[in-house]
């Protein structure tokens, strides 16, 4: 919309150029018109227009002061001078050097929305390439904590007071649909940022500070065609220092994100509106820590998953935020890894897009819940299953292990990990199936591979054979040999010399 303003001081081509101007097309507005350039320059500080058409010779102030002076304080207002033929030569220098437009007296109709359709499609360009270089700035300074001054000093934004709008749908279509008719009703109302997959922003711009009725207003512009779909939009407070674009942006999507406990399909607030969650800290977190770390341990997955829905009940009951939500499932993440050794591998394998865009993606707080208690779940079933299957061989590939590594000090708990059990039962499987306890089958490789090198190696020590099978101490060699052999390691070695 090309926005003009008529300078003449006959009233009877000011309001016949109105009248033909406002007929040609809606994308031309007269906003004004003047007997004199000084009627305009007085109202110039709440005048905002786009094309000046004036005449040179009026009193007071005429078109080409008028023109000079637009130039220095409005650079960016685009001049078209009326002259008579005679008044051309005069007006013609000024015209170069200040790039200014004319037409000549009488106005040829042609001409004059030739001109106009001209300087609506160079306005509509610079409004363009204008709106693309803030946005890459807005970006910036939407996600920069504390910006620098040369960063705040590039930016220039279209009127003086700014309110963030923050949108997430349950498809693009509905953000963009509701984009779209708002930008019909008011040309170049916002700016529209995709600050990342499903979460949208506008920069709404107002000359004065959003009014509650007027917030209330764009609420009630908010449509979405189809009773399926869902949209969440969330407002800041307005702000004029574009050094709190940031914060304006948290406030905005801090009341779009309370969108995931509204029961509507439809939800809007203003930060103002909605009553800001407590902090959840790792205390909400400890009251379930020890039942869910011995429900892990001995991987009964309803008990875990019973517990991990009373830990949502309570975040849900403090109207958690989308953050709070994802640290305390890090922190079930975290305790589960610390129990279960191979958790990591699985979960890895079913969670291949982040944690927090999961819960981006989420709608509402039942959403979010079902989504990683579904991944859990499946994960512990699994890593159960695995376990399972691996009891029955456990005890042979513990066995394998100790075979060839039998000089090796052999910890339960590393023995437990590789077969994906607990100590405890690892051990009651190991004598269930050997009659030996891990500490005597150890013992038995070792001593049997003791005499074997007595017997064949008759150069070696028996200090030394006693350090290759894992005892160091000779003292302690000797006598546990003979415990179990019935002679000493020398007398064992004479014998079967001879």
């Amino acid at each position: 919309m090309l926005r003009i303003v008529i300078v003449d001081d006959e009233i009877l081509i000011r309001e016949g150029l109105a009248r033909m101007i406002s007929r040609e097309s809606t994308k031309f507005v007269v906003i004004g018109s003047y007997p004199d350039g000084k009627h305009v320059l007085d109202e110039l500080p709440t005048l905002h227009f786009d094309v000046v058409i004036t005449d040179i010779r009026m009193p007071q102030i005429d078109g080409l002061e008028l023109i000079k002076q637009l130039k220095a304080s409005q650079p960016q207002i685009r001049s078209i001078l009326m002259s008579g033929f005679v008044e051309f030569n005069y007006a013609r220098e000024a015209i170069r050097s200040s790039a200014v437009d004319y037409l000549l007296k009488p106005i040829n109709k042609d001409q004059l929305f030739e001109l106009l359709y001209r300087l609506d499609e160079e306005r509509r360009l610079l409004h363009v390439k204008e709106e693309h270089q803030r946005s890459g700035l807005l970006l910036s300074l939407l996600h920069i904590e504390e910006p620098s001054s040369i960063l705040l000093s590039g930016l220039v934004l279209p009127q003086p007071f700014f309110t963030i709008f923050a949108l997430r749908g349950s498809c693009p279509e509905v953000v963009c649909a509701c984009t779209g008719s708002l930008r019909q009703e008011k040309e170049l109302l916002f700016d529209k940022l995709e600050v990342h997959k499903g979460l949208e922003v506008w920069i709404w711009y107002s000359e004065e500070p959003l009014t509650t009725e007027q917030l209330s207003t764009i609420g009630s512009q908010l449509r979405i065609n189809s009773p399926e779909h869902i949209l969440h939009v969330g407002s800041s407070c307005t702000y004029t220092d574009v050094a709190q674009l940031r914060q304006a942006y948290l406030e905005a999507k801090q009341a779009c994100d309370a969108g995931i406990y509204s029961q509507g399909n439809l939800y809007y607030a203003n930060i103002q509106e909605i009553q800001l969650p407590e902090t959840v800290t790792d205390d909400l977190f400890s009251a379930f820590r020890e039942p869910l770390i011995h429900e892990l341990q001995i991987l009964n997955v309803a008990g875990v998953m019973e517990w991990i829905h009373k830990l949502f009940t309570a975040l849900q009951s403090q109207q958690s935020n989308p953050e709070q939500i994802v640290r305390v499932c890090r922190l079930l993440e975290e305790t589960t890894l610390k129990e279960l050794q191979e958790f990591e591998a699985v979960y890895k394998g079913f969670t291949r897009i982040r944690l927090e865009e999961r819960v981006q993606s989420c709608l509402s707080f039942s959403e979010i819940e079902n989504v990683f208690t579904s991944i859990f779940s499946t994960v512990l079933s699994e890593i159960r299953t695995h376990r399972l299957g691996m009891s029955g061989t456990a005890v042979e590939t513990v066995k394998r292990w100790i075979s060839t590594n039998y000089n090796q000090h052999a910890e339960l708990n590393t023995l437990a990990n590789m077969v994906f059990l607990t100590p405890s039962y690892l051990s009651k499987l190991f004598k269930q199936e050997t009659g030996l306890t891990l500490t005597d089958y150890i013992i038995e490789i070792r001593i049997r591979k003791a005499k074997q090198l007595l017997k064949s190696a008759p150069d070696l020590k028996v200090h030394e054979i006693g350090t290759e099978v894992g005892y160091a101490d000779p003292a302690y060699f000797n006598k546990l040999f003979k415990r179990v052999v019935g002679v000493t390691p020398n007398e064992y070695k004479r014998i079967s010399i001879h």
